[in-house]
């Protein structure tokens, strides 16, 4: 009986040994969306910057105050300083129709 449950022991161990491992094995390289995504990061911006205004400042709450034009709403509209915190991601551009 002992002997079963050193070995039962064992190969629990070696399960637990060979965890880390078995995740690292993953060759796989996460995607840049994945990193970026992680939790408690700010979401990338899926179009080119904006232009800033002629103040120097960036409209981008133009759209996202208040979610004009499809635009996600932001949740904190206080904050002017997109760019702090938000970087260009992948630019989706319109397929362009006729060619």
């Amino acid at each position: 009986m002992t002997l079963l449950v050193r070995m039962l022991a064992g190969a629990a161990l070696v399960q637990i040994l060979m965890a880390p491992a078995l995740a690292i094995a993953d060759d796989r390289i996460p995607s840049e969306k994945e990193i970026m995504q992680s939790e408690g990061m700010p979401p990338l911006m899926p179009h080119a910057m904006p232009a800033p205004d002629k103040n120097g400042q960036l409209a981008c709450l133009s759209c996202h105050e208040e979610g004009k034009n499809g635009a996600p709403p932001t949740p904190h509209p206080e904050r002017r300083m997109c760019t702090q915190c938000h970087v260009q991601g992948e630019v989706k551009t319109p397929g362009k129709a006729g060619k």
